[in-house]
């Protein structure tokens, strides 16, 4: 009986070599990948260097996912950065429903690449704003304890 593990390893080895067909990868380019691992086989891949070999090469196949992939981070950092500024608690759970609902999108894969920049200027901006208007607080807080 096969563990889940192995189960998982054999059908990432399957998506992995379907994956080289479909982006014309031959045996050249599926040996320059081996031997980035520094591994002989597929079969000599770990499930976690598998999955990475997959997206690697799914980006190469799709370079929009790039964009995309880039923009997302870029939307996280931004939304934690607000938060922070916020002194609020963050984690990835609700910076993501936060980016959801600002799209109006159920799951936060589905924000297309348009509104991922817009959401990441306005979160920004936000931020900036937020810092604003703490030092204009302070300075108005000085100038009334000097006054007094």
């Amino acid at each position: 009986m096969q563990t889940l593990i192995e189960t998982e390893q054999k059908r990432l080895i399957k998506k992995f070599h379907a994956m080289l067909g479909k982006a014309k990868i031959g045996t050249e380019g599926k040996e320059a990948i081996l031997s980035s691992y520094r591994v002989e086989s597929t079969k000599d891949l770990t499930v976690a260097q598998l999955i990475e070999a997959c997206n690697a090469i799914d980006m190469y196949i799709k370079p929009e996912l790039a964009t995309l992939d880039g923009f997302r981070k870029r939307l996280i950092a931004s939304i934690g950065g607000w938060l922070r500024a916020m002194n609020r608690t963050e984690n990835i759970q609700i910076i993501k429903a936060i980016a959801c609902r600002a799209a109006q999108v159920k799951t936060f894969n589905e924000i297309p690449l348009e509104r991922l920049r817009s959401l990441y200027s306005a979160f920004n901006k936000k931020k900036k704003d937020l810092a604003m208007v703490e030092e204009l607080t302070l300075e108005e807080l000085n100038y009334l304890a000097i006054r007094n």
